[in-house]
């Protein structure tokens, strides 16, 4: 939901990427690489999004791999 609500409200893509942060770390530390990977994909999206208009939409294929393999 804050993924979604990110082009909307800077603020909560700024929370996003601190839950996903936390995460990818956690992630990292069980060896669950395939799902930190993803997870670092969204993050970059995300900062995209902050720092250029880059669309929420182009970071759907992303949110469903997170989905599948974390």
């Amino acid at each position: 939901m804050l993924v979604r609500s990110c082009h909307r409200d800077i603020e909560s893509c700024n929370e996003a990427l601190i839950k996903i942060n936390n995460y990818q770390k956690y992630a990292a530390m069980n060896k669950k690489f395939s799902c930190q990977t993803r997870l670092l994909g969204l993050e970059a999206n995300l900062i995209m999004i902050i720092n250029s208009n880059f669309k929420i939409n182009d970071t759907k294929d992303i949110i469903q791999a997170v989905k599948k393999y974390c």
